[in-house]
């Protein structure tokens, strides 16, 4: 699942925070799509702006470190904080429709993510907007960074971004974010190899500009997974925000760094092709790198079908990611144990049947042993007690729930080592047939 998942992302917004180590690390992000930007274009007045003047410099070190030379230079420019609000609000109307924002703030809600009064397209704006720095747009090629951003004689940010773009000349980072990945999750795992591979970059640039040896060290990675925590204060409107929001935007950078270090680390230079030629297939293969060299697939196991269904509203993949913030949001560490677990999840959400028609959740989950799926339908159960203000259950086995809760009847249900559930059911028959399945 992702925020705006049918969102085709060209471009990258940086919200930079002042870290260790000497580098400024973006920490959150949205792409959207629209040529707002061709309005914005670099002017004879920033060809003189000090924030720019050390752009061939930095390039020509980044394709030291990467081995991959500039083909062309990048156009440059600079953007007001009110032309930002409205280039985030132009591209969002412009790229998404109402609907389609509506559903994915809906499945957000369905699954407990966020509360039922979050305005997805609100919150983002406010996110992005609030310590905006940078950005590389890989629609128009151009670097963009804000006007009252604070970056003067800091080149961080702007290695940062230059990587972005070096990159994109060698590996078109619109398509290898739009066209490539087939599901949500896989999408979360490139929008991390383009932000890791960045992220890893500019530390690397600070030390080669340093004389050091330009690989980061593991304190300095580690600052990249533990700053977003420590930096939250900075950032009411981030700090703020419900958990899986927080952790979408941090989770490219933070892990997506370690995962770019863990190839660099096996193959070398060869790295920065690698992973965007042969890129991992979901967020498991992030947070475990020994799996994309195994190259380990996730598993889409089968949706559970209702005898009629109505409209779809959206469907998508529950990836490890998912998973782990679901499971931290309401049981804490647990995530951390049994999120691993996960072969793959699937969801889709439906209108039920007739006049009055109410949203339905179908849901499947894989996992890797009848340990671990047992192990998540007791942890599913207090999820489902937890992101209800109503929960009660009508039915317990040992392989079977059923019950009602704020949004209708539910019936939640194991086979094998999959947990398939359907949440918001109003059709009595319908709640009975599910649970009149053989085996339960």
């Amino acid at each position: 699942m992702r925020i705006f998942k049918r969102n085709r992302p060209p471009c990258t917004l940086e919200l930079a925070v002042r870290l260790p180590f000497m580098f400024r690390r973006p920490l959150v992000f949205l792409a959207l799509l629209v040529p707002f930007v061709s309005s914005i274009s670099a002017d004879s007045k920033t060809s003189d702006d000090p924030a720019f003047t050390e752009i061939d410099s930095i390039v020509k070190t980044l394709s030291d470190i990467t081995g991959l030379t500039e083909k062309h230079a990048v156009p440059y420019g600079r953007m007001s904080k009110r032309q930002l609000r409205q280039f985030l609000n132009r591209r969002i109307k412009k790229t998404l429709k109402p609907d389609e924002i509506r559903a994915d703030e809906l499945s957000l809600k369905m699954f407990g993510l966020v509360p039922q009064n979050f305005d997805l397209k609100k919150s983002t704006i406010d996110l992005l907007t609030e310590q905006a720095a940078a950005f590389y747009d890989y629609d128009e090629k151009k670097l963009f960074l804000l006007e009252d951003a604070n970056v003067g004689g800091e080149t961080t940010t702007l290695a940062h971004e230059l990587s972005h773009a070096l990159a994109d000349q060698y590996f078109n980072l619109e398509n290898f974010m739009e066209e490539t990945p087939s599901n949500d999750d896989e999408n979360l795992a490139h929008t991390a190899v383009v932000e890791g591979e960045a992220s890893w970059l500019m530390i690397a640039y600070e030390l080669k500009h340093a004389g050091q040896n330009p690989v980061p060290t593991a304190e300095m990675l580690k600052s990249v997974t533990d700053s977003g925590e420590t930096s939250m204060a900075d950032y009411p409107v981030l700090k703020n925000s419900p958990l899986y929001i927080q952790q979408s935007l941090l989770f490219p950078y933070s892990q997506g760094t370690l995962f770019f270090d863990a190839v660099y680390h096996k193959i070398g230079k060869a790295a920065f092709a690698e992973v965007f030629t042969h890129p991992p297939a979901n967020s498991t293969q992030i947070l475990h790198p020994d799996k994309y060299f195994s190259h380990e697939k996730p598993a889409e196991p089968e949706l559970p079908k209702l005898t009629q269904e109505g409209k779809e509203v959206t469907d998508g993949s529950m990836g490890e990611f998912d998973h782990m913030i679901l499971l931290q949001q309401y049981l804490g560490a647990k995530a951390n144990e049994l999120a691993p677990h996960l072969r793959g999840g699937q969801f889709r959400i439906v209108m039920s049947h007739g006049r009055d028609a109410k949203p339905v959740l179908l849901y499947s989950a894989e996992w890797d042993s009848a340990r671990s799926v047992m192990d998540y339908f007791a942890s599913y159960r207090k999820i489902l007690q937890a992101k209800w203000q109503h929960c009660e259950f009508s039915v317990e086995k040992p392989n079977l729930l059923a019950g009602t809760g704020d949004n209708g009847s539910f019936v939640v249900w194991l086979s094998g080592n999959v947990l398939r559930s359907v949440e918001g059911l109003h059709d009595d028959a319908e709640w009975q047939r599910l649970q009149s399945m053989p085996g339960l």
